[in-house]
């Protein structure tokens, strides 16, 4: 199992990578993806506020045309002033309908005012706002009245609306009223800049959010289904520009200038905003437009790609453990046979013979084979040696080896028997151990083929070496013994 350790190293290692990896990437890209949402945001703040202006400018050269038609001058021509209100009231239905050409929808209102700047007649109802003074209540009109065209923002009944005032003049330049257009500021509209800018919009006025572009989920079709806005948003929009401590709202009329980019939350989402006046008007300082880019949005494609590193660092784990796995049993498990033969041999078992353990570890077990058999004298086996099993019972194995148990007192001997066998040399001594031994198995009708000197020997010498150790002996030496059917070796220990 410790061999394992390695595939886990590599797996904990790639592990750490990837959460490196992650942390490092996602990081880098939360920070640029902040930084791409704010810098759009504050560009689509500036494209806002050049449009407004070019806006401004169409509407009022718009309405200013619209004022000099023939018809409209000769609404002041008429000998009564029933007259003038008929006359007036049908202009400005035929003025309204003339707005609505291709995409452009009818203004929300069209009225014509007197050279004192009450009303004469708007379309819709002749009577609905006669003789009201408007030039009282909104500074453009005596601007108008003076001989020039404008634009502003009014809170025409409760609603947010863009207004272009122009005179109605003769052309000696005498002025004999004014003409004016309203359109409330709409969802519509906010969607369209949307559209424009690729930013979220919303516009305020006299302290309170009118319109934004949020739009509800679910809603919306095209031409055929408006999208309805998300009057939720609207309101907490509201509430952070005129009601949190910062009051970004209030702190762009005051100053009349663009707020510093700053975050919010809504519905859970976090954006970047930028809160600027309203360009293009007259009169009025307490209009302006908040431009919103989603951060959260943003962020999820970040998640995806962190997701994405995660998910390739799982798999190059797996795969690393894979790795590891066919490794183990492709090389690991082989060396562990091989090392459970080297035990077997350590411990006695000379007749043991590594078989073929696959095409990586072949060359290997050949060679110990090989080895074996040249150290213990042995035939050196061939493949088919190795493959097939031999007759067991026509051979000599090591393990045959009987040696009998004593009891030795661990003193020195003074028998000459012992004297003789601790005297005799080392070389002598087990050639003839060895043909004594032959000769005994022979004399029983036991197996000795395949039994060698070299063979023998080694063996003798893992047991002297285990009962040296055992005794505390200075060396050990045997006798062969015959017993019956039994052939036998006695340790004679030396101290």
């Amino acid at each position: 199992m410790h061999r394992m350790k390695i595939g886990l190293v590599a797996a904990i290692i790639l592990l750490g990578l990837t959460l490196g990896v992650y942390a490092t990437l996602t990081r880098d890209l939360r920070e640029g993806a902040i930084r791409d949402v704010e810098t759009a945001v504050s560009r689509a703040q500036r494209m806002h506020q050049s449009m407004a202006r070019l806006e401004s400018l169409d509407f009022a050269n718009l309405v200013a045309g619209l004022s000099h038609h023939p018809a409209v001058v000769g609404v002041f021509d008429k000998g009564s002033e029933t007259a003038r209100r008929q006359a007036a009231f049908e202009q400005c239905e035929a003025l309204n309908a003339s707005l609505q050409t291709g995409s452009k929808r009818k203004a929300d209102f069209v009225a014509i005012l007197d050279s004192r700047g009450t009303v004469v007649a708007r379309d819709l109802n002749a009577n609905a706002n006669y003789g009201e003074d408007w030039r009282s209540q909104y500074p453009a009109i005596g601007t108008a009245l003076h001989g020039e065209p404008t634009k502003d923002v009014w809170t025409f009944a409760g609603r947010m609306t863009r207004v272009a005032v122009a005179p109605i003049a003769l052309p000696d330049g005498t002025i004999r009223g004014a003409l004016v257009v309203g359109y409330v500021l709409t969802a519509r509209d906010a969607q369209e800049k949307h559209e424009i800018l690729g930013s979220e919009v919303a516009y305020f006025h006299n302290g309170k959010v009118h319109t934004s572009s949020f739009v509800s989920e679910g809603t919306g079709d095209g031409a055929k289904e408006p999208a309805k806005e998300d009057g939720n948003k609207t309101q907490a929009l509201n509430a952070i520009l005129f009601q949190s401590p910062e009051k970004w709202g209030q702190q762009v009329v005051q100053k009349g200038a663009r707020s510093d980019l700053f975050h919010l939350t809504l519905d859970g989402r976090e954006y970047a905003a930028v809160a600027a006046p309203l360009q293009g008007n007259a009169f009025d300082k307490t209009s302006g437009v908040v431009v919103l880019a989603s951060i959260t949005d943003q962020l999820d494609s970040v998640s995806g790609a962190g997701a994405k590193v995660i998910g390739f660092g799982l798999l190059a784990i797996l795969v690393a453990v894979a790795a590891s796995v066919l490794t183990a049993v492709r090389f690991i498990k082989p060396l562990d046979k091989i090392e459970l033969g080297v035990a077997e041999i350590i411990n006695g078992n000379i007749d043991y013979t590594f078989k073929p353990i696959g095409p990586d570890f072949e060359g290997l077990s050949n060679g110990l084979n090989v080895m074996l058999a040249r150290l213990l004298g042995r035939e050196e086996p061939s493949e088919d040696d190795v493959e097939e099993e031999a007759d067991e019972s026509q051979r000599w194995r090591s393990d045959q080896v009987l040696v009998e148990e004593i009891s030795p007192d661990g003193q020195p001997s003074n028998d000459p028997t012992v004297q003789s066998l601790a005297q005799e040399n080392e070389a002598a001594y087990y050639t003839r151990i060895f043909s004594e031994y032959v000769a005994a198995m022979k004399s029983q009708s036991k197996p000795t083929a395949g039994i060698t000197v070299q063979a023998f020997t080694a063996k003798l010498r893992l047991i002297e070496g285990g009962l040296k150790q055992k005794w505390k002996a200075r060396m050990v030496r045997f006798r062969v013994i015959t017993q019956g059917d039994q052939v036998t070796l006695r340790p004679v220990p030396i101290f």
